[in-house]
């Protein structure tokens, strides 16, 4: 997917336009790109017409459909979910993974065994905040390091920037766990004509996001409400609950999600995505249930990895019920929904959707 644009055209497109999602995708692959933080920056123009950085950018232009053949051989048949062979709960069957990482531990038992048994070499994680409220992307080699890494994190790290960073050397099979958007950019890097890194990754497990925070306004929100170096854990926990909850040293603390949507960043109210639709593997909440995931199995890399993960016993799942699945395909489809009238709304042209193209009659969908 070669875009014919470079570093001057993604920052005015895409850095200057608020559309952002701090994925890492085009840092550590020139020195003209940096991050802080979770805000990236082009320092200085690097004059190629034709750059990497705005090739793999999950904000520019992105051809669903193509993407599509390339990863499942078949253009979507689910409109809200994209392409799955398998929609179920499951749960980690490790009391102490369940206990570490976050709802039903899917995540983190599945990684650790995929390192465990070879199917990887390495994993490109997230590590959770430190008393700086910032969570750090991090290359995991030995599958007793990926419990450090369990849990949530609401402001998003550059993932992609650790991964371009750790292929420089050759490192064989590479697993990775990002949120929508990241793993779309990883997705557009593996079809990328330009030669990456990102063509090592074999297992690709996405998360499911409704929306990230900015660094800058969800640590003053926090620095406000508690000591930044007793906070242990954030969470929001699955619907109907409507809470950010905040554990600390001293004990549990709970604010309403309200107050936190003010430093939502502004690259979310025009992701398409909640359920990273282009993963091997997506692992969400279920709605009611602490201690379980969604797991969507989309590939049959991610197939033959949880059948092998069910029989050895690391993991178990359950049938997702009607009520539970349907509520989960109207949260999907109402994100695009959103998705697509802010971006009518930027541009004020229902054709143009900025970095989203869609057929004429999947724009009308949704419309």
């Amino acid at each position: 997917m070669t875009a014919g644009k470079g570093s001057s055209d993604l920052e005015k497109e895409v850095l200057n336009a608020g559309l952002c999602t701090s994925c890492g995708a085009c840092v550590n692959i020139c020195p003209y790109i940096k991050v802080v933080k979770d805000r990236v920056a082009v320092i200085e123009p690097c004059g190629i017409a034709e750059g990497q950085c705005y090739d793999f950018c999950p904000r520019t232009p992105t051809d669903v459909a193509a993407l599509d053949r390339i990863i499942f051989g078949e253009e979507r048949s689910d409109s809200s979910l994209g392409s799955y062979l398998s929609i179920e709960m499951a749960q980690a069957r490790d009391s102490d993974i369940r206990s570490r990482a976050q709802y039903g531990g899917v995540v983190s038992a599945l990684m650790t065994y995929a390192l465990s048994t070879g199917e990887i070499g390495s994993a490109v994680l997230t590590k959770p905040f430190d008393t700086g409220l910032m969570p750090t992307s991090a290359l995991v080699e030995e599958s007793s390091q990926v419990l450090e890494c369990a849990g949530s994190n609401y402001v998003p790290s550059a993932t992609l920037a650790e991964l371009n960073k750790a292929t420089k050397q050759p490192r064989g099979a590479i697993g990775v766990v990002g949120i929508p958007c990241q793993i779309l950019a990883l997705r557009k890097m593996q079809a990328s004509q330009h030669q990456t890194g990102a063509k090592e990754v074999k297992l690709a497990i996405g998360l499911f996001c409704t929306w990230a925070l900015s660094y800058k306004g969800f640590s003053e929100f926090l620095r406000r409400k508690v000591d930044p170096s007793s906070v242990k854990r954030i969470d929001i926990p699955p619907p109907p609950a409507n809470t950010l909850v905040v554990h600390t040293k001293e004990g549990t603390i709970e604010f309403p999600l309200d107050e936190i949507r003010g430093s939502i960043k502004p690259a979310c109210n025009v992701c398409f995505d909640m359920t990273s639709e282009l993963a091997d593997i997506s692992v969400g909440m279920v709605e009611g249930m602490e201690d379980w995931n969604t797991l969507m199995v989309r590939t049959a890399v991610g197939e033959q990895l949880i059948a092998k993960a069910k029989a050895d016993g690391i993991v178990e799942t359950r049938p997702l019920d009607e009520a539970r699945l349907a509520h989960l395909r109207e949260a999907a489809l109402t994100k695009k929904r959103r998705a697509i009238s802010e971006l009518v709304k930027r541009t004020g042209n229902e054709t143009d959707l900025l970095y989203l193209r869609l057929s004429d009659a999947d724009r009308r969908n949704f419309l």
